[in-house]
């Protein structure tokens, strides 16, 4: 594998001289040279039906290769992209993540060609499809099912202290925001940060929404909780083979 690839490849999406590239996620890009880029699916992504605050921080919690995509259009509205894609690829995986990196080698030449300024504010990057709700997990399948955690994110406090006092949540089947993300939000709006909604499946906005407190929120177990049933990955990130059951009862 040629690991220069992905190494390349992710030094464009989160340069040094980018103050939130260490946030950034390594993970998808792993497996870039075994992929081919083409970001012409771009084009069926909806435009955000709303102008965006130019001192917002945005967070994209969409399916797959939709969420890069409208990364790179939001790039060329002002915004870094800041991918944050957790988990691993494999044989008879249970999230398809491969599409995500095809869409990132892809999208290189457009991010340096029609990018932002390193100094702009971050839109985050998530797959929505990350706890693959619904789907049964089977022996020899590749559980490569990931969560967000606070920590994967600037805290309200440092954002607060840039001056940043708005986030905007894009995504796609409603207005309800998914349980781990509320951790993250519910802790911005603790340090002030107003939240707006975007639903692209409908064109619906919410503004100033509040976040109830989630579940175990800021409690020490929360994470350990969070993180229960899913599966590490040795090369960072989540994914690893869920084991056969073998004919006496046990695993091998």
């Amino acid at each position: 594998m040629n690991w220069n690839a992905g190494e390349e490849t992710f030094a464009a999406w989160a340069p040094s001289e980018v103050p939130w590239s260490e946030w950034a996620k390594p993970v998808a890009f792993v497996h870039a040279a075994e992929v081919t880029g083409d970001v012409a699916a771009d084009e069926q992504v909806p435009r955000i039906p709303t102008p965006l605050d130019s001192t917002s921080v945005v967070i994209v919690d969409l399916p797959g290769a939709e969420a890069v995509f409208t990364g790179l259009l939001l790039a060329e509205r002002g915004f870094w992209p800041v991918p944050l894609f957790n988990g691993t690829s494999g044989p008879k995986p249970i999230i398809d993540v491969l599409p995500i990196t095809r869409a990132l080698v892809g999208g290189v030449a457009r991010l340096r060609q029609r990018g932002p300024s390193p100094m702009a504010l971050p839109a985050f990057l998530l797959d929505a499809r990350r706890k693959a709700a619904g789907v049964t997990i089977a022996p020899g399948a590749y559980d490569n099912r990931w969560v967000t955690l606070p920590q994967d994110f600037p805290s309200g406090a440092l954002l607060a202290s840039r001056g940043i006092m708005a986030a905007t949540l894009v995504q796609r089947g409603g207005l309800a925001i998914a349980p781990d993300l509320a951790h993250v939000l519910r802790r911005w709006q603790d340090h002030g940060l107003t939240l707006r909604v975007i639903d692209l499946e409908t064109g619906q906005v919410a503004d100033r929404v509040t976040v109830a407190k989630p579940s175990g929120f800021k409690l020490a177990w929360y994470a350990a909780v969070a993180l229960l049933g899913l599966r590490r990955s040795n090369v960072g990130g989540f994914g690893s083979h869920v084991p056969e059951q073998t004919s006496g009862g046990g695993y091998g």
